[in-house]
């Protein structure tokens, strides 16, 4: 939106929701959901808000890359998108579902963001693309969990069972184990862990104060009106409802939500319903393009008087196509204004044969909190009435589902289950895919934008048509997806792959074998990660010295690398710094691994010393030195974190395979110190 609506009370940028509230805490996780998709957009402007990246994908190259890699990997982070458009090149870091619905589309747009001491559940009528998030007219609604917030439970319980179902969808096969729906199941199960008394259990009797709740649709949920009309918080039922939606059902289809909406209404005395629609004035005629059927006029209740159907149309930016959803309900009581991702055809408000996956919030508030209306009012979209002397015509817009490119692409047989990536004890890098029975004929899977096949038919049924075919992976980058074909398909279904743990993906190049020089400055340094890793690019780049400035101290000219005591001070502020970064608290398994055997972890501290120890003497000197280090580590918690006992744990199990690469003959020449290494690993066991 304009930099004038931004300003307006009601009024937002929806990419904005993404950023972290004060003092939010460690970003733990977050899921969304959509029905087109930008993995793009996801990834840099959407998790890189949410995470709080500091460095730009455009701009700052191989700086951008570390960061991302260090910050996804001690998250967890996924999307649910309907299967016509869950496709795309993206880092393995966050994991892509597809919903492959038998009727009907995944349509909510739903996330759910969670740092260590804030929850944020964000309901949109905007999918999870550029024109969504930038271009076009949208409407969205946040609600925030933080210790006494007061927000009602309920609609995030209410969500979060909505996101359970949904994901399920993701199993082409019910019944069968799927590894990557339990990671979002348990995401989930910690957002209502966590949350349990960050909001208030019960909505508030009087509705003085807002009322939140969810309305959600879906193939085995009563529909968007039924909802409405048992959560409608007042005696009395509306007399007025308004309706703001870019897509109707066809023209020549009997308008059933129209009808259903009546029925909310009072059955007694004056009711309106209003449609506000966009429109276009015809060049040269005294004419105006409705962009809504007739048929809304037809639902009107013949047989009753004092009720009466009006069109308004919209006052819109121009270049800004319309995509919002809203509801607004209302008597001289109460007013209820509901946005989210339902548009106002039968699909889209579960009221026909094939019923999509809707996810709405709607706001009640009673009409003598004058404030809480306003708000609500600002959030609504101006409109203004039709000149009498225009001639209408009725030309609605054609359904976003029917007017995709991608949405004319074959969905992914159920025959092809999972893609999983992994590495092996060899760290050799596979794709291991999941079969249930046998896919349609002349089927060949293609990795990414390849040309040249990776699998076909004849090559699986030679081994015996296996239910799990694991297959090497030889590239440096894992790949995000499969193009798959088939004989009687027209155009290519994608197959997406994820990993079970990050720990499998290769090493960025970039952060692969980094001498213990750079360690060392890196656990030194008071910077972030990927700023001081890219002052040592750059000067490896530029070929200059690690001090740029003239060397004038003659003593300091000498290279005392190679002394054991020089060495050894250098090694110890590095392990001081170490130990600085386990003992802040850990928000997920994930940065407990990568804090451990990341690029920038123990493990990778401990291999480049055996790597560049001068001796034999030195390396197990300075092994020992570091496992002391891990001994005294003194691990924060929060309530959010993980557990000290299970930091500990691994720090131990992390001690031990270091002990494991000292040879007990490695010092039988060198008494005192075989006796001080034995020392220190005893303490460590302690």
């Amino acid at each position: 939106m304009s930099k004038k609506q931004s300003q307006q009370p009601g009024w937002g940028k929806i990419l904005d929701a993404w950023i972290p509230p004060e003092d939010a805490g460690d970003p733990i996780g977050c899921v969304a959901t959509s029905f087109t998709f930008s993995p793009v957009l996801f990834e840099e402007e959407c998790l890189g808000r949410f995470l709080q990246l500091e460095t730009d994908a455009t701009e700052d190259g191989a700086a951008y890359l570390v960061e991302r890699e260090e910050k996804l990997s001690q998250i967890y982070a996924a999307a649910l998108v309907d299967q016509h458009h869950a496709r795309g090149v993206r880092s393995l870091r966050w994991d892509l579902l597809p919903a492959r619905l038998p009727r009907g589309i995944l349509h909510a747009k739903v996330s759910l963001l969670l740092w260590s001491r804030c929850a944020r559940l964000i309901v949109a009528s905007a999918n999870l693309t550029e024109d969504g998030y930038r271009r076009n007219q949208e409407v969205f609604g946040t609600l925030d969990y933080f210790d006494g917030s007061g927000v009602p439970l309920p609609a995030l319980d209410e969500i979060v069972a909505f996101l359970r179902e949904a994901v399920r969808y993701a199993n082409p096969v019910a019944g069968t184990d799927n590894p990557v729906i339990a990671k979002w199941n348990g995401f989930l199960d910690r957002v209502s862990a966590t949350t349990r008394n960050w909001g208030a259990a019960e909505s508030l009797r009087g509705l003085n104060t807002p009322r939140a709740f969810a309305v959600l649709t879906g193939p085995e949920r009563p529909s968007a009106f039924a909802t409405l009309r048992e959560r409608w918080p007042d005696s009395g039922p509306p007399d007025s409802a308004f309706v703001v939606s870019p897509f109707f059902d066809p023209p020549e289809a009997p308008n059933e939500p129209a009808k259903q909406l009546w029925t909310l209404l009072k059955q007694r005395g004056d009711a309106c319903v209003e449609f506000q629609v966009t429109a276009e004035e015809v060049p040269g005629e005294k004419a105006i393009l409705l962009h809504a059927p007739k048929t809304v006029l037809d639902a009107e209740p013949s047989s009753r008087s004092g009720t009466g159907t009006i069109i308004n149309r919209l006052k819109l930016e121009d270049r800004r196509p319309l995509h919002a959803k809203c509801l607004w309900l209302q008597n001289d009581r109460l007013v209820l204004h509901m946005i989210g991702s339902s548009n106002f055809t039968s699909a889209g408000t579960g009221v026909g044969q094939a019923k999509n996956l809707e996810a709405n919030l709607a706001y009640a508030v009673s009409q003598q909190n004058k404030e809480a209306t306003k708000a609500l009012v600002n959030a609504w979209l101006p409109a203004e009435g039709i000149p009498d002397d225009l001639e209408i015509r009725w030309l609605p817009r054609r359904d976003e589902g029917e007017d995709s490119a991608l949405a004319n692409l074959p969905p992914l047989p159920k025959e092809f289950d999972q893609a999983i990536y992994g590495c092996d004890k060899q760290q050799c890098g596979f794709v291991e895919f999941t079969f249930n029975g046998a896919p349609p004929a002349g089927w060949t899977l293609f990795a990414e934008d390849d040309r040249e096949p990776f699998l076909q038919e004849n090559a699986w049924q030679a081994q015996d048509s296996p239910t799990q075919l694991r297959l090497l992976w030889k590239r440096d980058r894992a790949p995000s997806g499969f193009r798959v074909s088939w004989a009687a398909a027209e155009g290519c279904a994608w197959w997406p792959v994820n990993v079970l743990s990050s720990d499998a993906l290769p090493t960025p190049a970039e952060l692969r074998n980094l001498p213990l020089e750079v360690l060392i400055e890196i656990l030194t340094s008071a910077k972030p990660l990927h700023q001081a890793l890219l002052r040592w690019l750059r000067r490896q780049k530029d070929g200059q010295r690690q001090d740029d400035s003239p060397i004038l101290d003659p003593h300091k000219r000498v290279d005392t690398s190679a002394f054991l005591l020089q060495r050894t001070r250098r090694v110890s502020d590095a392990l001081t710094g170490l130990r600085h970064r386990l003992e802040r608290s850990f928000t997920t398994e994930q940065s407990l691994a990568w804090r451990l055997r990341g690029p920038v972890g123990v493990m990778a501290f401990a291999q480049a010393i055996s790597k560049e120890a001068r001796s034999e003497q030195e390396r197990c000197f300075l092994l020992a030195e570091l496992c002391l280090e891990l001994a005294r580590v003194k691990p924060q918690t929060l309530p959010s974190s993980l557990a000290a006992n299970r930091v500990r744990t691994a720090l131990r199990e992390v001690a031990q395979e270091i002990r494991a690469t000292i040879s007990p003959d490695a010092l039988a020449n060198f008494p005192a110190l075989a006796a001080y290494t034995k020392a220190a690993f005893e303490e460590v066991v302690k």
